[in-house]
């Protein structure tokens, strides 16, 4: 005890030496024009003790008296380092960084200069994120991050977008890329519950070079998301958001009035049933004689009638689709002491979505701490929290949800009932009644947390080991209450509850060496091992008959009702390692390997390799290269293999279902043959790249050409009938994907007060089969063909309506006209699928003073979309009592009339099939965001002992130019068409919204 307590002393004693035998070093940064430069990071070197300079750059530091060097950062100017020795005061001038060069990239489990990367990457800076509010993790992405295609965002609050990373490289497991949140994979249901402020920067691999260190999960591109850590002295900061949304707007196309409805189904021979009442009441009272029909009375005793009812029509759309509304706070602390580094912020957004009552409300937190525990070790924590609620509306095919109704109610029908209840209108169901009276409530809780430790052993040698976990809950509470309109239709009330569990944890461990040789050698070397595991549970009860509203638990039912339950578990066990050698900067080669074993696979085919190679090569590090205008060239090039497990869990085995009964017992049936030589798909990809800069990088962008072969696709396979099964999962062919990526930024004018910045980008990529199976012909809507994309459509051709008759004409499979509709007909309409061909986006942004202006448009087009959304409010007659849009207005009425649209007086004529009719280019340009922000004075700000303020003003979804007759944009309600293929036919999803937000 005696020598612990002299050992304590004695460290207290030499820290209040070293404490006595510091110094203070003051100092001014300024840029090469003297102007000062605030919020300048100063750090001790070596140490993570620092601070920041005040608003005329001036700063203020103790340091150790044998202290050597400061290390000077500061937001678009190049590092420097600072010799203090025996300096009490500095003046140091900042030089404009080349970004170009300097910007640093997440590539696999290490971090590189972008100049020192072989393969193809794109970065979408927290800068940016954090200039241009944004609302979700997808928005983040769209149009910012060249060959990352978003797609299928719908409206409604909390909403995901489909991403695709170099198109399709499936046609039946997954097609998302692999989303590590600072390590740890997250799913595609978790974007919407990540805090896009607490986003450092975001890092999308998409070439085999930087993805083939993560094997079979980065087949689909890899997307690297890493959170804040803490900079400089505290700092606390807060901001706050408010917005008001409205529905986006139907392209090209407009509703019948209540006036245009009543008048067209009045020339079509038929009567809704409130004029049927009307006259019926007319009769009783003998206002009308009897015998009366809307047919055989008076134009003013018509016109009448029909007066009462647009006189008193509804706004349907505003009460359907009011504006909805978001308010956020957040508050972030962060900063760094001579061991510790911290970020913490806490985050609440409530949504109020533009369908009738809906909501989705998140609260969520996040802490990071590094901590230095010896001059060889550090340990650290990223944690994630997540909470949200929200009142999931229906979103179905039905009337049932606000938006189907909006195409179905017509516009004279009233909202309430004389009685003030809610009209249930002609579809027998009011989806603002269904709102109040059949809730379907969500509640989820995720976290995404981190624990590493990492130990520099050896002056070259860092050892690296990291557990990070993705847990995530869910609770779901569907309520049909007594008295509702459904229950009455049904004839039942109904409660469910329902929910799930979903645990993932990876276990990484890697060494990694580094060492240079003769100052022009230089050598990294990484190896690690990785385990991932997951397990997933869900379950469901129901029961009917509920006393009341309020009393909703299943065990007041009057009759239980199902139960089920499902538990799954999948693990990937991995070994992986990286070379890296570079010669003089100039000449780099990176060699990566990977094999990965999966569960998903039988013993015979659990196991596989991948690999890729990269080269680059900075043509301007060269001695023959000399050029005042060309700053950067560098070329690249990389080939590689990678692979993709089933989606489905057991899919290797056959199954059985204990479904059944057998004399009262359980019994088990066969449910799914086995194939035990299912192996993975593997796809080889090869990518050529050039990154430019001219004018001091002034202008800078890439241009990358690449092809992808996916071989051993995962596909259903049929088998004939009499085995008692319709098939099993198969490797049935082959898919190729190729295309090319530009991106181009510059910055045309810069002076003391003004620059303007400029960006765009484009992305081609066409997909097609190279080989399939023989027996693949069983979609109706469209088919996988050799040669052509994955679901091509394949219909009959429509050819117009027939002047002379006005019957629809159609073209017979040796393309002569026809009258008669025959499903033999149908034909593939090559080159014509739902694959978006090009993709990109175009802005820019300028700036004067505190100023500044920012704005993106994102195009997309090449696509083609069954728009069954304006076949149903066009519908050729078929659809004449339902709400209908102003073009079924054209339609025939007398021999020689040239119209799109038949006699709607004969039933005969009505299109009830699909046909290429509705199918249309969904090509568009849409004005995604603009920004108008003002950075107050930082004397202003500090005069209220704040260090700086920004406001700002933005617009969403503004202005769209299309062709597309709806919105090209959004698909199927839940879940688009496919997970493989978004946007294969549009129905009645939420349309997206058009915003205005306001915050600081």
């Amino acid at each position: 005890m005696r020598k612990m307590l002299l050992l304590v002393a004695t460290l207290l004693l030499l820290s209040w030496q070293l404490y006595a035998q510091s110094r203070t070093v003051t100092g001014r940064v300024t840029d090469e024009k003297g102007i000062p430069i605030p919020n300048a990071s100063v750090i001790i070197k070596g140490t993570a003790s620092g601070t920041s300079t005040d608003a005329d750059g001036n700063f203020s530091i103790a340091v150790a008296a044998n202290a050597k060097t400061l290390v000077i950062t500061a937001v678009n100017f190049a590092s420097q380092d600072i010799n203090i020795t025996g300096k009490n005061s500095v003046k140091i001038s900042m030089v404009v960084e080349d970004k170009n060069l300097t910007e640093v990239v997440v590539v696999g489990y290490q971090s590189f200069k972008k100049t020192e990367v072989t393969g193809s990457v794109a970065t979408v800076s927290g800068k940016e994120v954090s200039q241009k509010p944004i609302g979700s993790f997808t928005q983040l992405l769209q149009g910012r991050a060249t060959g990352v295609q978003v797609t299928g965002q719908s409206g409604r609050p909390g909403a995901n977008g489909y991403i695709r990373v170099r198109g399709t490289g499936s046609i039946n497991a997954s097609n998302e890329p692999l989303i590590l949140l600072d390590g740890v994979p997250i799913s595609s249901t978790a974007y919407s519950l990540l805090n896009p402020n607490d986003i450092e920067d975001l890092n999308v691999l998409k070439d085999a070079s930087s993805q083939a260190i993560y094997g079979a999960r980065g087949s689909n591109g890899v997307i690297l998301v890493t959170t804040k850590k803490g900079r400089g002295k505290p700092e606390l900061r807060y901001s706050f958001q408010y917005g008001i949304m409205k529905a986006q707007d139907l392209n090209n196309i407009d509703f019948m009035s209540a006036a245009q409805k009543l008048q067209y189904e009045y020339e079509a021979g038929r009567v809704n049933p409130m004029l049927d009442s009307m006259i019926k009441n007319r009769v009783t009272s003998g206002a009308l004689p009897a015998g009366s029909t809307l047919f055989n009375i008076s134009d003013t005793q018509r016109g009448d009638l029909w007066g009462i009812l647009t006189n008193a029509a509804p706004d349907w759309r505003k009460t359907l689709l009011p504006n909805g509304r978001t308010v956020s706070h957040e508050v972030a602390l962060t900063g760094t002491s001579d061991k510790i580094r911290y970020f913490f912020s806490l985050n609440k957004s409530d949504n109020d979505g533009v369908s009738y009552g809906s909501y989705w409300n998140r609260t969520g937190g996040r802490l990071n701490i590094e901590y230095n525990a010896l001059s060889w070790f550090r340990l650290g924590t990223n944690l994630g929290v997540s909470y949200t609620k929200e009142n999931n509306v229906r979103s179905l095919y039905n009337s049932q949800s606000a938006n189907t109704a909006l195409y179905l109610i017509n516009p004279y029908e009233p909202v309430f009932l004389a009685n003030g209840k809610f009209n249930p209108t002609h579809t027998l169901y009011s989806p603002l009644e269904g709102t109040v009276m059949n809730p379907s409530l969500l509640n989820r809780i995720s976290t995404f947390s981190t624990l590493f430790g990492e130990a520099n052993l050896l002056k070259n040698l860092t050892l690296k080991t990291q557990l990070g976990i993705n847990y995530n809950t869910l609770q779901q509470e569907n309520y049909l209450m007594p008295g509702s309109n459904l229950a009455g239709i049904l004839g039942y009330n109904q409660k469910l509850d329902a929910g799930n569990r979903d645990f993932t944890y990876v276990f990484t461990n890697t060494a990694n060496w580094k060492q240079t040789i003769a100052d022009v050698h230089s050598l990294n070397v990484l190896v690690g091992q990785e385990f991932t595991k997951n397990a997933f549970y869900s379950y469901s009860f129901s029961g009917r008959g509920m006393p009341t509203g309020s009393v909703n638990t299943i065990d007041n039912a009057g009759s239980p009702g199902t139960v089920t339950s499902f538990k799954s578990d999948w693990s990937l066990l991995s070994y992986f390692g990286n070379l890296i050698y570079d010669y003089d900067k100039k000449y780099f080669a990176t060699f990566t390997a990977r094999r990965d074993g999966s569960s998903r696979f039988g013993a015979n085919k659990r196991y596989a390799n991948f690999w890729a190679i990269g080269l680059t090569w900075d043509i301007t590090k060269e001695s023959f290269f000399k050029s005042n205008i060309v700053s950067e060239l560098k070329l690249r090039g990389s080939y590689g293999t990678a692979g993709t497990v089933p989606t489905g869990l057991y899919d290797n085995l056959g199954t059985y279902a204990l479904t059944a009964k057998y004399s009262d017992a359980p019994a088990a049936t066969p449910a799914r043959l086995s194939n035990a030589d299912l192996t993975w798909e593997s796809s080889k990809s090869s990518d050529i790249g050039l990154d430019f800069g001219f004018l001091k990088s002034r202008i800078t962008g890439s241009v990358d050409v690449y092809k992808r072969i996916t071989d051993n696709l995962l596909y259903p396979k049929n088998v004939s009938l009499t085995t008692g099964f319709s098939g099993y999962t198969s490797n049935v062919g082959s898919l190729e994907n190729k295309g090319i990526e530009i991106s181009l930024n510059g910055t045309p004018y810069k002076s003391k007060d003004v620059t303007i910045n400029l960006f765009f980008s484009y992305t081609y990529n066409q997909p097609k089969f190279k080989s399939l199976y023989a027996d693949n012909q069983d979609q109706t809507l469209s088919r996988f063909v050799v040669g052509e994309a994955p679901f091509t459509y394949y219909l009959n051709r429509w050819a117009g309506v027939n002047p002379s008759n006005g019957k629809n004409l159609f073209l017979t499979k040796n393309g002569d006209l026809t009258e008669k509709y025959s499903s033999d007909d149908a034909v593939l309409l090559k080159g014509k699928s739902p694959q978006v061909k090009f993709f990109g986006s175009f802005g820019g942004s300028v700036s004067y003073k505190g100023f500044d202006l920012n704005a993106l448009f994102y195009y997309s087009g090449g696509n083609y979309i069954m728009n069954y959304v304006y076949a149903t409010g066009a519908s050729d007659g078929e659809g004449v009592m339902d709400q209908q849009f102003t073009d079924a207005l054209n339609y025939w009425k007398k021999p020689g009339d040239i119209v799109q649209f038949t006699n709607v007086k004969d039933p005969a004529n009505h299109i009830t099939y699909d046909t290429d009719k509705y199918l249309e280019r969904g090509d568009y340009v849409n004005l995604r965001d603009i920004v108008l922000a003002y950075n107050i004075p930082s004397e202003w700000a500090a005069k209220a002992k704040l260090k700086g303020v920004r406001v700002f003003a933005q617009g969403t979804n503004l202005l769209m130019i299309t062709k597309f007759k709806g919105i090209p944009e959004v698909g199927e309600a839940n879940g688009e068409s496919t997970l493989v293929t978004p946007g294969l036919y549009n129905l009645f999803a939420q349309p997206p919204m058009k915003a205005f937000t306001f915050g600081v």
